[in-house]
């Protein structure tokens, strides 16, 4: 054991001369994101409400392009029956860069990783999630820049995983689970980018 242990030390030393040198490019944002909706066991559709979200990014520059992590939470709950509904995604993320010029440069890029819905009316609440991203960054000076994107958030969903609810006027048992089996979500961030 102690073995494997100094094994894994040495390998952790070697690797972090070059990370050390790295730029490092943090970007906090906030956003606005749509999508999304569960029904009953009658029919009815409650789709998640439109709301506001946050999230960061941490990148390091590869190439054309960059790479690093992306985490976004959105607060949000369903219309009409009132149920809180908070989204958290956690991905690993890609793009390229294409400079228009010296000062702005576009992007796009494809993330992976996974989702956690923070409901009590779902019994599997985490997912294999993916996103498409695109945006469009403005350099103030070399160390700070703004920055905007559209993303499109896509989370695989057990459509079988459901529970008991009451309606909030009524009070009449209803079951509801995910819509289908792929909950979409669509999210426009705006942010500063620093770098490091």
């Amino acid at each position: 054991m102690v073995m494997d242990l100094n094994k894994w030390l040495g390998i952790l030393l070697l690797a972090v001369p070059p990370l050390a040198n790295a730029e490092v490019m943090i970007t906090p944002m906030l956003g606005y994101t749509v999508g999304g909706s569960v029904k009953d066991n009658n029919g009815n559709k409650y789709d998640m409400q439109a709301s506001e979200s946050y999230a960061i990014a941490i990148e390091t520059p590869v190439e054309k392009g960059r790479i690093g992590l992306f985490y976004s939470q959105q607060n949000t709950q369903l219309e009409t029956l009132g149920f809180g509904s908070p989204i958290k995604y956690l991905h690993i993320q890609s793009s390229l860069d294409l400079p228009i010029n010296e000062r702005f440069i576009t992007y796009v890029g494809i993330g992976l990783g996974g989702s956690y819905v923070d409901v009590s009316w779902a019994e599997n609440k985490y997912g294999f999630s993916a996103s498409g991203f695109a945006g469009l960054e403005y350099k103030i000076t070399n160390h700070i820049s703004i920055n905007g994107q559209l993303r499109w958030l896509g989370t695989v969903v057990d459509s079988n995983s459901s529970t008991q609810c009451y309606y909030t006027q009524d009070t009449q048992n209803c079951r509801i689970q995910f819509d289908s089996d792929w909950m979409n979500q669509f999210q426009s961030n705006i942010g500063m980018t620093f770098r490091f």
